[in-house]
């Protein structure tokens, strides 16, 4: 599942995915705060105290004007009470540098690629509309 800041900033929303075991790429707001191993961080702070070495360039896939490259890193954030994986997904402009930011949990591991393709199809969706 994919979604805006809206759905990615609704606890609630997160909690009922997490008991359907639904994973989910939703998009937060940069001072969006989530648990690591070193405690509670907002999204950019995270984001500014990445080394160059962790973020891959890869496409969010196909827009109007052809793939859609980004650079992209992961963080991984910690929830103790629900089993399965939950990371901070960030993805920087190659041209401007601007960052967004997005919560994902899913049941089982899944690879960088595949939370950058559903964070893409969120794209996707909002040009239909």
């Amino acid at each position: 599942m994919a979604g805006d800041e809206v759905y990615g900033n609704d606890p609630k929303l997160r909690c009922d995915l997490h008991e359907r075991r639904i994973g989910y790429v939703l998009a937060v707001a940069r001072d969006h705060r989530v648990m690591t191993g070193i405690g509670v961080r907002r999204a950019i702070d995270l984001a500014v105290r990445l080394p160059a070495r962790v973020w891959a360039r890869l496409s969010a896939g196909i827009g109007a004007k052809g793939q859609r490259w980004y650079d992209w890193a992961l963080v991984d954030i910690t929830d103790p009470d629900i089993p399965g994986d939950h990371a901070l997904l960030i993805r920087r402009s190659i041209r401007t540098g601007e960052l967004a930011f997005y919560r994902c949990y899913t049941p089982t591991p899944v690879p960088l690629a595949t939370l950058v393709a559903v964070a893409g199809r969120r794209w996707t969706i909002e040009e239909s509309f």
